[in-house]
């Protein structure tokens, strides 16, 4: 990318993370709103403009970001004794980042951990009053990141060229739900700090979440298991390497970025019927707990087959074995012989698996599924077979509320008791 010349307008981008304009002037970044919105649209041309004649002007090259349209419509609603006590010019754009700074630094690997990208995504729902002095933001505010999170679609990326445009996607009734949780959390986080005051946290709190049928906001079914058939047909469509990694998650029921990073020297009791894999960093690491992951014979015959000739701290599953065999004139070209792209890494990443599986599932001509609904289908089959304990030992839940998510009481349940006493 060439440098862009004095004389040329800093051009409006994408912010590929929170789906936001952005623009770039006298050093300092601003956002814009939605990507591709009008709003966004008239913001960049009233700040380039403003800009331009600051340049004219000869004063410093900056711009100023613009109050927020709903800020002047929200009351302080606390008296000015409390209000004198607190930063005055604190935004809720200010908060954000520094609460998500403060994920960073609490949070190791904090990019696979959920709670980051959770605070990503709430910082881009309050970026629209992201100008709002912080000690401002109550129930009104929070009502209006709500209804505007049911009315304006989620950002999806524009399609590449030759392709037909995407359909319009709106947020689930639940994902809404749960990203105006986590700006309560951000504001909570803010008022722990002393940072904003405590009277506006606690109503917050009062804010309703949608309710079921009563809504704009559409309904998506829950995440549940996934047929063995349907496995069995996409896998046909996988290669070796992606087949190993799949069927692994399914005999063990661990998440996708424990398997990805599994190694020979995390696995221990390799002299004993069951293996136990313990994975140096998962989920709750940040929490101080351990994870200890059952390895049977099925998925011991996999990692020996795929470690084979691997040093004891490689991963076993490689996306660098994960090449297609090749036909030329009926004959097939050896595995060897074809080399992977040099930006291929070491190990495999979630979404990589995913994106795999999605392809293979459209050759198949099968539904699509995810790597983590494999997850689901063999903690419930454990609790079909050994019952809600294995299942919460399996998973590593530490509250079994959770295990029942996975696994919940099925008909198989009911009709035992029937069977027994009804």
């Amino acid at each position: 990318m060439g440098r862009r010349h004095s004389d040329e307008l800093p051009a409006m981008r994408l912010h590929r993370r929170s789906g936001q304009a952005r623009v770039r002037l006298g050093g300092r970044e601003f956002f814009l709103g939605l990507w591709g919105s009008a709003e966004a649209r008239v913001e960049y041309h009233r700040l380039v403009s403003e800009w331009i004649q600051r340049r004219v002007d000869g004063g410093p090259a900056t711009a100023t970001a613009s109050p927020s349209p709903a800020a002047d419509e929200l009351p302080p609603g606390l008296p000015p004794s409390q209000l004198e006590q607190l930063p005055a010019d604190l935004t809720v754009g200010e908060v954000a980042l520094r609460w998500i700074e403060e994920i960073e630094r609490a949070i190791p690997n904090y990019k696979e951990n959920s709670k980051w990208g959770a605070a990503i995504i709430a910082a881009a729902a309050v970026s629209e009053l992201r100008t709002m002095p912080a000690r401002e933001f109550g129930p009104r505010a929070l009502l209006h990141v709500q209804r505007r999170l049911v009315e304006t679609p989620a950002y999806q990326r524009p399609p590449k060229r030759g392709e037909p445009p995407r359909p319009t996607k709106m947020r689930s009734r639940r994902y809404i739900n749960d990203i105006v949780t986590r700006v309560r959390q951000m504001m909570e986080w803010a008022m722990l700090n002393e940072l904003v005051p405590e009277d506006r946290v606690v109503a917050l709190s009062r804010v309703p979440a949608l309710t079921y049928g009563q809504t704009a906001a559409h309904e998506t079914p829950r995440r549940t298991a996934v047929a063995d058939h349907v496995v069995d047909a996409t896998l046909a469509k996988c290669t070796d390497e992606v087949a190993a990694f799949v069927r692994f998650l399914r005999l063990t029921g661990c998440r996708p970025s424990e398997a990805a990073r599994m190694r020979l020297v995390d696995i221990t009791d390799r002299d004993k019927p069951v293996w136990r894999y313990v994975p140096p960093i998962h989920k709750t690491t940040w929490r101080g707990k351990s994870r200890h992951i059952p390895v049977g014979p099925q998925a011991q015959r996999i990692i020996l087959e795929r470690a084979a000739g691997r040093l004891e701290d490689a991963t076993i599953f490689t996306p660098k074995r994960s090449v297609r065999r090749a036909t030329r004139a009926a004959d097939v070209i050896p595995l060897e012989s074809r080399k992977p792209s040099p930006r291929v890494g070491d190990s495999f990443t979630k979404d990589a698996v995913r994106v795999a599986i999605a392809r293979a599932a459209d050759e198949a001509g099968v539904p699509h599924w995810t790597p983590y609904q494999l997850r689901y289908s063999r903690l419930r089959e454990i609790r079909r077979l050994n019952g809600r304990d294995a299942v919460q030992a399996t998973a590593g839940h530490a509250d079994a509320r959770m295990s029942d998510h996975y696994a919940p009481p099925g008909w198989d349940d009911a009709a035992a008791a029937a069977l027994r006493s009804g």
